[in-house]
């Protein structure tokens, strides 16, 4: 690995130029050197670990926005695009961050990522005063050595390491982060940080001069507002959890699904409908709706199950014994998340996945639905789902049905989540904690005494 200092902007250009096409570039405001002095460069899964439930969460969220924002998307196991929204909007990725722009990757080099936790007083859209949390951010110019790594196209492919340009992820329409940054995904690097042999030149040089290369870039630009990028725009979107270890004997406050940085202020005094303001609940614990009728008599077994359990992963399954067995006692399984499932539909979401016994040997798989405008329950209901015939050998299969939901999906993450559940029932993971209740083990079966059924607007 060669390494220069450029004192000028002309010697920076210099040795840029040096190295031409077949290159990558990675910017930092401060360099880190491994065991044998050259640039230990890691992944932010090695810098600060991995929490299983967030990056499921998050994991779960990118895909569905991959899935709404990006025309011919489908779900594949190209983990480079699919950890691409978690990497760049906040989480953390088993991918380390490069551009093909080295005016993006000087940007980097001269400017310092700072963040702190704020505390908004704000009113629901029903004019009941909430706490929200948000993680603020800016980037502030150094006066430092900034640092540029140059990383070897060529050596990346002979050491079997992928370099994923994110423009195969540019939305149809607006522009999301890392298309403005020229993003690549160089990776993955579960065990160690990259290969120095992938490196091959260091450049440092004083951060005004790294500044005067990036030219007009900016954080306004590189980071484009949530009008401008989709990506960004989904994410704050989504409902906000209340902050369950904190009391709530004065204001309650609430925090993202899924925290991430804000370049600027997204709230508003009053906030709006489709801001959801989740204080956790099972619908067995609220009582009646208002002029509910009274409801079939049904035979249901309830299901509670935590966010690592219901966004999850699994390979596919059609054989379901446990998930039979209980077809047999029961007509009907309700199987319910803690929290709610953000679809981009204004005020409703999911809160879980039922299967319900037809005639002629058909069960329907669906969605439970829930209308929840600011912090209010406003009523729960069904979205139309898909149905299946159960064979005598026990597997699953699709059966048309004049009743199937008609959207053009097949709702397969609906059906992939029985599977794990029907495998949860039968490792213990569910346990049964009285006559027709399976809790997920590590979630309390208890709802906040304030989550109850809202009056209309």
């Amino acid at each position: 690995m060669e390494k220069q200092h450029c004192k000028t902007l002309g010697e920076l250009n210099a040795a840029i130029e040096q190295y031409g096409p077949g290159v990558f570039y990675r910017g930092q405001t401060k360099h880190y050197p491994g065991s044998d002095d050259t640039p230990s460069l890691s992944t932010s899964f090695q810098r600060r670990g991995c929490v299983p439930d967030l990056m499921i969460k998050w994991s779960h969220y990118a895909q569905r926005a991959l899935q709404h924002l990006v025309r011919g998307w489908k779900k594949t196991d190209d983990i480079a695009t699919n950890q691409a929204i978690l990497q760049h909007y906040g989480f953390r990725s088993f991918f380390l961050d490069a551009t093909g722009d080295p005016r993006v990757a000087a940007w980097f080099a001269s400017n310092s990522f700072e963040s702190k936790i704020s505390v908004n007083l704000v009113e629901d859209c029903f004019e009941d005063p909430v706490l929200l949390r948000t993680l603020n951010a800016w980037f502030v110019p150094t006066d430092q050595m900034g640092n540029i790594y140059i990383i070897c196209q060529k050596m990346l492919r002979q050491s079997g390491i992928q370099a994923a340009h994110l423009s195969e992820i540019a939305t149809h329409e607006g522009t999301p982060r890392y298309v403005r940054q020229d993003a690549y995904m160089v990776g993955p690097l579960s065990q160690s940080g990259l290969n120095g042999d992938c490196i091959l030149c260091h450049i440092t040089a004083p951060a005004e001069v790294f500044r005067d290369f990036a030219g007009n870039y900016s954080a306004d630009w590189l980071f484009p507002e949530p009008s401008d990028d989709p990506v960004y725009r989904e994410l704050l979107a989504m409902p906000w959890e209340k902050m369950r270890h904190i009391s709530d004997d004065g204001l309650e406050a609430f925090g993202r699904t899924l925290e991430l940085p804000e370049y600027s202020n997204h709230l508003r005094k009053h906030m709006p409908p489709e801001s959801a303001m989740y204080r956790p609940f099972w619908t067995r614990n609220l009582p009646p709706p208002p002029d509910s009728l009274t409801a079939t008599a049904t035979q249901i077994v309830q299901i509670l199950c935590g966010s690592t359990l219901y966004y999850g992963v699994g390979a596919p399954r059609v054989i379901l014994p446990n998930i039979n067995k209980l077809l047999q006692e029961y007509d009907e399984i309700s199987i319910e998340l803690d929290g709610l499932v953000y679809h981009g539909m204004g005020t409703r979401y999911g809160k879980g996945v039922g299967v319900v016994k037809m005639p002629n040997d058909i069960v329907s798989v669906f969605e439970y639905g829930v209308d929840h405008p600011g912090l209010r329950i406003m009523g729960i209901g069904r979205f139309y789902g898909m149905h299946y015939r159960i064979d005598e050998n026990g597997a699953w299969e699709r059966a048309l049905h004049k009743d199937d939901c008609a959207c053009g999906s097949e709702h397969a993450e609906n059906f992939e989540l029985l599977g794990r559940i029907d495998l949860s029932l039968g490792d213990g993971e569910l346990e049964l904690v009285e006559p027709s209740l399976y809790v997920h083990k590590g979630i309390a079966p208890t709802s906040d005494l304030r989550a109850t059924w809202g009056k209309p607007y």
